[in-house]
């Protein structure tokens, strides 16, 4: 006779109870990594800061913001935490429920996987406009537009591209990894 497979599936209630480092996706809890390491920490303050100068001189007319690792609660049985994300609407409560116009994944040995499958699939799912994934090791960017179709497609990491209307955005790749 088998054992009868059990899979806990929990909510958001749930998740905000937990102590610790944890994402929920689909229901099912994520153990985080533990803290990246002093480079990954270094290009992502430095690709927060850029994303917060050129946001602050853009016509951007929702007044989009750049936030750091934050939690995006995506619908009651998903929460994730992005490295950076801009959001162009103001969060109704403590958490980011709507998406983001860009999410930010910095890819380290321990999340590399997840980030380039995973998180990709689901921010495409959830309608992101625009993923950036980082990659400190290769000192690369990768920059997806999310198309008409439901998928991402490349576009040139240093190309200037819209995040909102009238919030134009251009990334150097160069100074985010010196």
């Amino acid at each position: 006779m088998s054992a009868v497979s059990y899979k806990p599936h929990y909510c958001i209630e749930d998740y905000l109870r937990w102590e610790g480092d944890w994402e929920l996706w689909d229901g099912i809890p994520v153990s985080m990594s533990p803290a990246p390491n002093f480079f990954h920490q270094t290009v992502g303050m430095k690709l927060g800061a850029v994303l917060v100068n050129q946001l602050s001189s853009s016509s951007c007319p929702d007044g989009c913001v750049a936030v750091y690792e934050s939690d995006w609660h995506v619908d009651s049985t998903t929460v994730v935490r992005p490295d950076l994300m801009v959001v162009c609407e103001k969060p109704q409560g403590q958490w980011i429920t709507n998406r983001p116009e860009l999410a930010v994944e910095i890819l380290s040995p321990s999340t590399r996987h997840k980030d380039l499958t995973a998180k990709r699939e689901l921010y495409a799912t959830n309608g992101v406009p625009f993923y950036l994934i980082v990659d400190p090791e290769a000192r690369s960017l990768v920059l997806l537009e999310l198309g008409q179709e439901g998928n991402y497609h490349e576009l040139p990491p240093e190309s200037p591209f819209e995040i909102h209307p009238g919030g134009g955005l251009q990334l150097e790749i160069a100074p985010l990894f010196v």
